[in-house]
């Protein structure tokens, strides 16, 4: 029985796989800066959602009338007339919001509505609370983003 000789790899076969790597890999490296920028760019989506949700769950909490020990405590009757976003709004946002705001991220008190809905008498009544959470683009100088969540809350239970 003879031994047949080892068969190694031709130049050609190697120049072929090196050729091959080397297309994969410059495809790899043209692909990841985009997909890093886009990956970053929807984190701080996410942190401004999470943000606006906060912020709008917190108002979903109050009650629906001013509670009879106390008048001045924010409730979604008087902030669904300030239509603009004027007094009780701003006094909202700007002095009894719990929220934390991130660092580059605002809610300003423009960006927030409390809708009623079923005011007469006998009627359940639902609010719809919309708000918008502002940041800064960091792949774009001076572009603003923002993400707008909405949410509800009836009478009687949270409708999301």
């Amino acid at each position: 029985m003879q031994k047949r000789p080892r068969q190694a790899l031709s130049l050609l076969e190697i120049l072929f796989t090196i050729g091959l790597l080397t297309v994969i890999l410059v495809a790899f490296a043209a692909v990841y800066p985009s997909a890093y920028r886009l990956n970053r760019k929807s984190a701080r989506a996410n942190i401004a959602a999470k943000t606006s949700s906060a912020v709008g769950a917190e108002i979903l909490a109050l009650p629906f009338d001013p509670p009879s020990f106390n008048s001045t405590q924010p409730n979604l009757t008087d902030l669904s007339l300030d239509v603009n976003g004027t007094a009780a709004v701003q006094a909202f946002v700007y002095q009894q919001m719990r929220t934390a705001l991130p660092e580059g991220y605002s809610v300003r008190p423009q960006a927030v509505r409390v809708t009623l809905y079923g005011t007469q008498p006998g009627d359940t009544r639902f609010a719809q609370v919309q708000v918008t959470c502002y940041y800064s683009d960091a792949n774009a100088t001076g572009l603003e983003r923002s993400v707008t969540v909405i949410s509800g809350k009836a009478e009687n239970r949270d409708v999301r």
